[in-house]
This record gives structure tokens, sequence and C-alpha cells, in this order.
């Protein structure tokens, strides 16, 4: 029976012994059992993600490899003991504390002024947040967006939606006052018939292809260069004073001309009625008439004036008149 027994139990060891050196097995000699080792062929000494991968940095993350990444929980800065979390995989930390840590963790970026690892369209470093050209087009974003109307909006954020600026002066057209920047605006440019998009063509040599105008400074100082508060003498300004400022007047030229001539012929017209009338009456209705002209601005104030002087004369020289040929007949009836 004892006999048994011990067979019993050496079949039992022969059998179990294999097992348990099957289960002790380490093939790449780094402490871990094979049955536990993610990597068994591979000496690591990795504890979190993985056991006994390569763990370069010796932080517990195993080093990423083709068939475990950082995206699926291996380390993202394998050479760095104090970093292994990157979740939008831009290079910055996902740990707080540290000089690069990503300030905007869910979203991908490279930006490192201000904040770390945010959205840098333009690739300026600076993030788009504080960036004052955010696509890197040139056109500051608030100037893009006042640049843009009810039918063209420009977006501040996309380089491929950029204002006109044909002067290069980061000022959209539409905002600036001067587009060629010759230093004339383009409102003036634009009255003279200028080309306010041509640098090379001013108010001042637009005729004949010279200049034909001066800066006046005072004094003798004198040049081509436009200032608001000096005075402009130039052949462009002249047309401009004869054609924009003078139109008008010079347009009623010819109406006061007529006006002119009307009043003068009406005035010389009474003139020679009161030098050949010889009634007092009818003199006295004259002077009736010359008071309505004037009155109604037919006549001129001082021609009223000088026709009620003739009349005055008139009436004297007939008073005058009368008086002698009474006397006489006085004289004649007394002999």
């Amino acid at each position: 029976m004892r006999v048994a027994i011990h067979w019993v139990a050496i079949v039992g060891l022969v059998l179990f012994l294999p097992t348990a050196m099957a289960d002790e097995v380490d093939s790449d000699q780094d402490g871990f059992d094979d049955s536990n080792d993610s990597c068994p062929d591979v000496y690591g000494n990795s504890t979190l993600d993985r056991i006994g991968c390569l763990d370069i940095d010796g932080d517990g993350w195993s080093n990423p490899d083709s068939n475990w990444t950082a995206s699926q929980g291996a380390d993202a800065f394998p050479s760095r003991a104090n970093a292994w979390l990157d979740l939008d995989q831009d290079g910055f930390p996902n740990h707080l504390g540290l000089d690069d840590s990503d300030d905007c963790p869910f979203t991908p970026g490279y930006s490192r002024v201000i904040l770390n690892g945010c959205s840098d369209l333009d690739s300026d470093f600076v993030p788009d947040l504080y960036d004052d050209d955010a696509d890197g087009d040139g056109i500051r974003n608030e100037m893009e967006r006042a640049a843009s109307t009810g039918l063209n909006l420009f977006d501040p954020f996309s380089a491929e939606s950029t204002p006109s600026d044909v002067d290069f002066d980061t000022i959209p057209d539409v905002l600036d006052s001067d587009n060629d920047n010759d230093g004339w605006p383009d409102e003036l440019e634009i009255e003279r018939n200028s080309d306010h998009l041509n640098r090379e063509e001013t108010p001042l040599n637009k005729y004949f292809g010279i200049q034909t105008g001066i800066i006046y400074h005072g004094g003798f100082t004198f040049d081509n260069q436009y200032d608001e508060g000096e005075i402009e003498l130039s052949l462009s300004w002249f047309i401009s004073v004869l054609t924009g400022e003078l139109v008008i007047p010079i347009a009623l030229i010819p109406i006061y001309v007529f006006i002119f001539v009307v009043r003068q012929r009406k005035y010389n017209t009474i003139l020679t009625l009161i030098e050949l009338e010889n009634d007092l009456e009818r003199l006295f209705d004259i002077e009736q008439e010359v008071n309505e002209l004037v009155r109604g601005r037919t006549l001129k104030v001082y021609h009223g004036l000088v026709l009620r002087n003739a009349i005055e004369e008139r009436e004297n020289v007939l008073t005058d008149r009368n008086s002698l040929s009474k006397s006489r007949y006085d004289g004649f009836e007394a002999e």
C-alpha cells in the first residue's frame, strides 16, 4: 500500500515539474516571466502601460513601437522621465508644472509664445488667440473685419480670404485713404482725374507728362509733396476750380449779362423820355414808374437815383421856362 502511494507521488511530481518550470521561464532575462512579459523577447523594465518592454527613460511607460503606439498608451516622450502623455500629439506634454506644459491639451498646435501647444495658423509661434494677424496674410484681424461687408466677408483665420491691398501697406484698399501710397489722398486724385492706383501719377504731373505745379510752404520753400495745410499752385488745381467751384458762377454769366443789358436799356429809355418830356404831370408819372421799377428790382438803386435827379432837373427847367413865359405875358398885358 505504501509502495503504491509513493509511486503516485512520484508520477505527480514528474507531471508537475515541467509545468512549474515553464511558468518561471524568462526568455529575455528582464525579471518578468514570459507569461506576464508583454515583450518576452525584448529586455525591458516598463511596468505601467505594458510589462517588461523597453523603457529608456525609466518612468514606467514603455517606448512606442509598431505594435503599441503613443496614441494607444505608450510613452509619448520616451526620453523624458517627467512626461509621457500627449493626447493631441502636438509635442507638448499634458502634465502640469512643466515649462512646456500643453495649454490646449485637446487641440493640436505649435504656439510657444504666451501659450504652449495652441492653434497657430501662420506658424509664427504666437497663438491665434493673441495673434494680431492670425492667418499671416499681412492684414491685421480687425482690418479684415472692418473691410468686410454684408456681401463680402473676410475671414481673419484664413490666408485664402484676404482683402485687396495694392500698395502692400497692410491697410485694405477699402479702408486706405491713399491706395497707391504717393502721398496724395485717393479722394483728391479722383477729383482731379489722376490715377489713384498709380504711384507715379499725381495731380502735379498728370498733364503733358511733366511737372505742372508746386506745393508752396511759405517764403522761398516749395516742393511737390502734398500737404493739406499748405498752398497748392498747379494747373490741376486751376482746372479743378474752374470746372468745379466756378462752374455755376460761369454758367450764370450769360444771365447776368442779359439782366445788365435789359436794365441798361430800360434806364437809357427812361432817361431819354425825361430829357424830352415837357409836361410836369407826365414827369410826375415817370417818377412814380421809376420808384416801382426800383422797388421791383428791374432797375438798380443807383439808376433810380440818377433818374430822379434827372426828373428834378427837368422839372426845374420846365418850371423856370413857365415862369419866364408868364412874366413876359404879364409884361405884354401891362403895356
